[in-house]
């Protein structure tokens, strides 16, 4: 069957999986990524897990009418530690809040492992999600950014390799960025830039400290002014 089209927040995701064997799509809510990524031959096989019953009937569903029902196997259950002994080296975990994933990622220990690639979308908090990577001795190997149907996102594929450390706020929220700047990152700051003027407008209203916020708006400021 002809490879199907993915949102471009998704295909964002699907750029950062290399060559693997065994994708575990956790909240799949649609199965869209596997069909993609199993159509293109990146991968041989996958899981799909939701927490919920009508998403993952809905991804069962899209597989079988993909033809892909004997390459996919679907778990309802929460997070990623139900699939320890699934063999999958690549887990796309995207479309759940930073805090989320960082807390799928802390209950499932076995992803603790350098053969396994993390590929993570944060619809919000990007923040907290490379803070506990870090802190859980995970590495950023790499990020891109998407702008799809107006909302801005980024990806961030990610691999464990037992060194634990911090990093300055600005990289926690931001990334680690280049000299070079793709349009899709540039658009995705201007609009952290803009929810920080928000925020910090609020938080003076209110007679409170924006002074974090202020500071972040500086430093996107000294980069998108380059």
């Amino acid at each position: 069957m002809p490879i199907p089209q993915l949102p471009k927040r998704l295909l964002a995701c699907a750029l950062l999986i290399d060559k693997a064997d065994v994708l575990a799509d956790i909240g799949t809510d649609h199965g869209y990524l596997a069909i993609y990524l199993l159509s293109s031959g990146k991968i041989s096989r996958a899981h799909l897990t939701d927490i919920n019953e009508g998403p993952l009937s809905r991804a069962e569903a899209n597989v079988g009418e993909a033809g892909f029902k004997d390459l996919c196997e679907l778990h309802l259950t929460d997070g990623a530690a139900a699939l320890a002994e699934s063999g999958a080296d690549v887990y796309a975990i995207c479309g759940m809040g930073g805090e989320l994933i960082a807390d799928i990622i802390s209950r499932a220990p076995h992803l603790r492992d350098g053969s396994i690639a993390l590929v993570l979308q944060p619809m919000s908090r990007p923040e907290a999600l490379r803070a506990c990577l870090f802190d859980l001795g995970f590495e950023i190997e790499r990020e891109l950014h998407a702008t799809d149907t107006g909302r801005h996102y980024v990806c961030i594929r990610a691999r464990y390799t037992g060194k634990c450390h911090t990093a300055p706020l600005e990289e926690l929220c931001f990334g680690k960025l280049g000299a070079e700047l793709s349009c899709e990152a540039v658009d995705y700051l201007h609009d952290r830039r803009r929810s920080l003027l928000r925020a910090s407008e609020g938080i003076e209203r209110g007679g409170g400290d924006a002074s974090r916020e202020r500071g972040l708006i500086a430093y996107l400021d000294t980069l998108l002014d380059k």
